[in-house]
């Protein structure tokens, strides 16, 4: 995949049913969308994380600190640190880019 624009995106995710969908997967990085609230169980992931807000608003837990989050804001995630969306406003969907597992890790976006 060369190019996609994230309003394909949002709309492939609406169209489904489930709350994220794979963008890209290759060996040092993989991205996908999803919408907030998530009724799935965080955890942490075992790489770094990047939240692009593509659209909603609300707050964001990362470890220790809490945010107010909006469309177009962007959130970096430590490997291994707890977070999670809370107190949304607005559905929150955001484009998500996971890197640096030498491992695949399986599962939703946190």
């Amino acid at each position: 995949m060369g190019h996609v624009s994230t309003t394909e995106l949002v709309d492939k995710l609406e169209q489904g049913d489930e709350d994220y969908l794979e963008v890209l997967s290759e060996d040092s990085i993989r991205a996908e969308i999803a919408r907030f609230p998530n009724p799935e169980p965080k955890t942490p992931h075992k790489e770094d994380e990047l939240y692009f807000v593509l659209s909603g608003s609300g707050m964001v837990n990362v470890g220790d600190d809490s945010y107010t989050v909006e469309e177009g804001d962007v959130i970096y995630v430590e490997q291994g640190v707890e977070h999670d969306f809370f107190d949304i406003d607005e559905e929150i969907t955001a484009l998500i880019v996971f890197a640096g597992a030498e491992e695949s890790v399986l599962g939703r976006p946190s």
